[in-house]
C-alpha cells in the first residue's frame, strides 16, 4: 500500500517484479488518485493520467495495480478508509503487506501507514466488515524503507537483491511520466 500512484513502485518495484517472476500474485494499491502534485494540470485530468501511468507500470512489473479514488492530500485515518483497507487485504489474501512508516513527512504517507497498521490485526477479526470473510492467518506486515531519522531512523531487517530485475523496475518508474519527468525530475 502506497499513498500515491508511484510510491509502491519506487520503494518495492524490484521486489514486486521478483515475486511476479517467481509466479506469485502481486498487487500494488494506491490510497489516493494522484490528482495533485503537478505544476500544470490537476483534478480529473491528472487523476486519470496517473491511473493510466499506474496501469502501465503494473504491466511492466507483471502485477495488478489498484488506484483508489480518494483525493490526494485528503487521506485521513478514519474508520471508513480502514474498512476499505481491510476489504482489500481480505479479498486479495496476501502473505505479505508493506506500507510506509507512520513517521513520514507527508500526511498521505503517514495516514496510509496508520490505516494499514490499524487494519493489520482486524483483518482476522470476524464481524468487522461482515460481508467480507475474515482471514484466518494474519499476513506479515512490513514497512517500506525510508531515510527519516526522527523520531526513529529506519533500520532494515530484510534486504532483497533486485539486480536481476532492476531494468524492469526502471521501466515501471518510466511509466510514471507525470511524476518522474514533469513533477520530480
Amino acid at each position: 500500500f502506497g499513498a500515491h500512484p508511484d510510491d509502491c513502485d519506487i520503494k518495492a518495484g524490484g521486489l514486486a517484479a521478483l515475486y511476479a517472476r517467481q509466479g506469485h500474485r502481486v498487487k500494488f494499491v494506491s490510497h489516493t488518485n494522484g490528482a495533485t502534485g503537478h505544476h500544470e494540470i490537476g483534478g480529473i485530468e491528472l487523476a486519470r493520467r496517473r491511473y493510466e501511468e499506474a496501469q502501465a507500470s503494473g504491466r511492466a512489473l507483471g502485477i495488478a495495480y489498484q488506484v483508489l479514488d480518494n483525493h490526494t492530500g485528503e487521506l485521513e485515518p478514519t474508520v471508513h478508509y480502514r474498512k476499505e483497507v481491510i476489504r482489500i487485504i481480505r479479498d486479495f489474501e496476501p502473505d505479505l503487506v508493506m506500507s510506509h512508516r507512520p513517521n513520514d513527512y507527508h500526511p498521505d504517507h503517514r495516514y496510509s501507514a496508520m490505516l494499514v497498521q490499524d487494519a493489520a490485526y482486524i483483518v482476522t477479526v470476524p464481524n468487522m466488515c461482515p460481508l467480507t470473510d475474515h482471514l484466518t492467518t494474519n499476513p506479515v506486515m512490513m514497512y517500506l524503507s525510508d531515510n527519516f531519522q526522527k523520531p526513529n531512523p529506519f533500520e532494515p531487517d530484510v534486504v532483497v537483491d533486485i539486480d536481476d530485475v532492476i531494468e524492469q523496475k526502471v521501466e515501471a518508474l518510466h511509466c510514471h511520466t507525470s511524476q518522474m519527468y514533469e513533477w520530480l525530475p
